[in-house]
């Protein structure tokens, strides 16, 4: 029995085991044919199909003891197929690709990565050439940059670089501007761009002669200086820095000016501004003029037909062209005239006395311009010649060449030359010859103690004492590109003046930051008077002094002292005679001296001069003293008789000749001394010299003490005793009790 029950058991255990046998079958065989399947896959298909079954076969078989190594065998082939992946896509170019499976698979396969890197260099590196070959430089320079040192790309960046800042300096070139364009070639230093800076510089040499000779014609008369000012014609005229000048026209072909006047030339007719020359009916009158030139006291003005018409003093003869014919170029200096003729030979005509007339022997001269006394020619091989006075060496111009144009100043001389700098030579006392630095200059105009010049552009610059801040806009129309105007050089602010010589009798000249004066000798008729014209700022009007006024009840006692002591006392440029305030007789006006009132009486004319720059003539019983000081009067005299009123001659008609000296003004603090001579043949009656005033374009005109009180006193130096006759002083001189002062110096002592 037991044995039976033994067999059972058995039987029964090799059952379960069989069962358990067909169980693991069961679940094994499935499993190795995934393997199988995969591995067989990986072998024939693509890669993504290779990669789907190995990493299906994986999730099936992970985690399962007993296909441990079967896991690690399909980890191993997807490596495989990675690889060969990889080496495909790098043999067939496709770097991205390539790039993608070894960043997500293969990290650590470092000779595949440089590898493909090369690959991706070389291909960059062709796709760069392409570019460059294709023209496309911007896009080629950054790809060959991008390379850095991979082979000769950084060689090729270089030239690409090279080719884009030549193309983008050749383009800065738009045909006008040649400086510029000049200067980015040349920054670049190549051989080629140096060549193409070259051929500009050559197109600007050609540009230069053909577009300069345009502008050269427009800025030809745009532009004139005087003591105190400078003007401009064109579109809009205008006068800087001097507003004693009436408004300028509305239009204007060509500026003239002289030291003290303007002339504005249009469409052959005159307008005549400032210092009239007594002759503005005559002026106006003028017809086909088309140049002009002005002097001290004389303006010539050359008609279309090469005639010229003088106006002015008539001393010297610096005004007698009548027979002058031809003329193309005219100039006028303090007291002398010069024409260049159409046969470029030049007449000179005036005071000689510093040999400024001496120009018979010139030739070949198309311009002609003057100073003070100073005569130069522009020869037409482009040099110059001059003649006169030497002592600033203004006459020292036989060196200059290649000259378009010069002009004169007081005691300098300016040229300019066909390049479009600017040399000047003479007293240099205020900077007016420092022009060494201006550049693409189309005119130029020399006043007393200042220089200006209109540049291609149409923009002014200047130096010296310039008369206030000149016009930022240009004063003619222009596309011309020019360099930043230099600034001018502006001298130190210093007293000067010119003195002629003893037998010239003048002009003197002077000159500071509030007034000018310039004494001369006249010729009207054939009595010369000193004529002293007075040009004055607001804070520099005439003061009247007085001589130790000593107290007396109701008379103020004076002493006495010679004019120019007093002058000297009082550092006067200029002095002239009073109204001699300790004189009896004219205690019956108004006078008032420096701001202290001596007399208040209304029983006689008063003369005074008013902030506003006027003089005004009071009749009997018409102001007081507390009314002209309300006015802000601080000066008045009482003379007389009144010479000139609203500009009309109101003198007695009958008198003696004797010595006069008669105070007026022609505009608002510009004021005319007119002094006779002592010379018995030369002595004025009160019309005389009145008749002298009006020509000069006094609105008003005073008597002041005269005979032997009569004194003209400059820089310390009495004027009044010199004669016409050579050699002969009157020195017979009273001591006055007052005196009439104008601008003081320190200097002047």
């Amino acid at each position: 029995m037991k044995q039976r029950l033994l067999l059972i058991a058995m039987a029964a255990v090799l059952g379960v085991l069989l069962l358990s046998a067909g169980a693991v079958t069961l679940w094994y065989v499935p499993k190795e044919q995934v393997y199988r399947s995969a591995m067989a896959t990986s072998e024939t298909a693509d890669y993504a199909d290779a990669l789907a079954a190995i990493d299906g076969a994986l999730d099936k078989l992970r985690g399962q003891p007993l296909f441990d190594r079967k896991v690690e065998a399909l980890e191993q082939r997807r490596l495989e197929r990675a690889r060969e992946e990889i080496r495909r896509a790098v043999d067939k170019d496709e770097t991205d690709y390539a790039s993608e499976l070894l960043d997500n698979w293969t990290p650590q396969d470092d000779a595949t990565r440089e590898t493909l890197q090369e690959r991706e260099r070389a291909h960059a590196y062709s796709a760069a050439d392409a570019l460059e070959l294709a023209g496309d430089d911007e896009a080629a320079l950054e790809a060959f940059l991008a390379l850095g040192t991979y082979s000769d790309a950084a060689a090729r960046a270089a030239k690409i670089r090279a080719r884009l800042d030549y193309a983008a300096a050749s383009a800065v070139f738009d045909g006008t501007n040649f400086n510029e364009a000049i200067a980015a070639l040349r920054a670049l230093g190549t051989a080629e761009a140096n060549a193409a800076a070259a051929e500009i510089e050559q197109l600007q040499a050609e540009y230069w002669v053909a577009y300069r000779a345009d502008v050269l014609v427009r800025a030809e008369g745009s532009v004139a200086a005087g003591a105190w000012h400078t003007a401009v014609a064109g579109e809009q005229p205008n006068i800087f820095g001097d507003a004693r000048y009436p408004d300028a026209p509305q239009k204007a072909d060509r500026v003239v000016s002289g030291l003290t006047s303007v002339l504005y030339l249009q469409d052959g007719r005159v307008l005549l501004t400032g210092e009239s020359f007594g002759a503005e009916e005559t002026v106006s009158a003028l017809t086909d003029v088309i140049d002009a030139a002005a002097g001290l006291s004389h303006a010539l003005f050359l008609h279309a037909d090469g005639a010229v018409t003088g106006v002015g003093g008539r001393a010297f003869g610096r005004i007698d062209t009548s027979d002058w014919t031809e003329i193309r170029s005219v100039a006028a200096g303090a007291w002398h005239s010069v024409g260049a003729k159409a046969d470029g030979t030049v007449l000179a005509i005036g005071n000689n006395d510093h040999g400024q007339c001496d120009v018979s022997d010139w030739t070949d001269v198309t311009a002609v311009a003057a100073g003070l006394w100073h005569t130069v020619g522009l020869k037409a091989d482009g040099t110059a010649v001059a003649a006169g006075e030497n002592t600033y060496g203004q006459c020292d111009v036989s060196d200059w060449t290649d000259l378009v144009a010069v002009a004169c100043g007081a005691c300098t001389t300016v040229g300019l030359k066909a390049d479009g700098t600017v040399v000047a030579v003479g007293d240099n006392g205020a900077g007016q010859c420092d022009v060494a630095n201006w550049t693409d200059v189309a005119a130029i105009a020399a006043g007393a103690y200042h220089t200006v010049a209109v540049r291609l552009d149409g923009r002014l610059i200047g130096t010296g004492r310039l008369p206030d801040q000149l016009p930022a806009e240009p004063v003619f129309a222009s596309d011309w590109q020019c360099e930043p105007a230099p600034d001018g050089t502006v001298g130190e602010t210093a007293t000067a003046y010119i003195e002629g010589q003893e037998a010239s009798l003048g002009p003197w000249l002077y000159l500071d930051e509030t007034g000018a004066a310039t004494i001369c000798v006249d010729d009207y008729g054939y009595r010369t008077p000193f004529r002293t014209d007075l040009f004055a700022r607001a804070n520099a009007l005439p003061t009247g002094y007085v001589t130790n006024p000593e107290a007396s009840g109701n008379v103020i006692r004076m002493s006495t002292e010679l004019p120019e002591v007093q002058a000297r006392q009082h550092h006067a440029v200029i002095a002239f005679t009073g109204d001699y305030i300790g004189y009896t007789s004219n205690r019956k006006a108004v006078m008032m001296r420096n701001g202290t009132v001596y007399y208040d009486r209304a029983e006689t004319t008063t003369y005074a001069i008013l902030p506003d720059g006027t003089l005004q003539i009071y009749e009997k019983g018409e102001t007081t003293a507390d009314a002209l000081l309300a006015l802000g009067v601080k000066d008045s005299f009482s003379f007389g008789p009144v010479l000139v009123r609203d500009g009309v001659n109101v003198a007695p008609a009958t008198d003696t000749y004797t010595m006069r000296v008669a105070f007026g003004y022609s505009d608002p603090y510009h004021y005319i001394v007119a002094i006779s001579m002592r010379d018995r043949s030369l002595q004025m009656t009160y019309s005389m010299i009145a008749d002298a005033c009006v020509q000069y374009g006094c609105r008003t005109a005073y008597n002041l003490d005269g005979g032997h009180s009569t004194s003209l006193v400059f820089l310390g130096r009495e004027l009044s005793t010199v004669s016409l006759e050579k050699e002969k002083l009157h020195t017979n001189i009273r001591g006055l009790s007052d005196i009439i002062a104008f601008l003081q110096n320190d200097s002047v002592n």
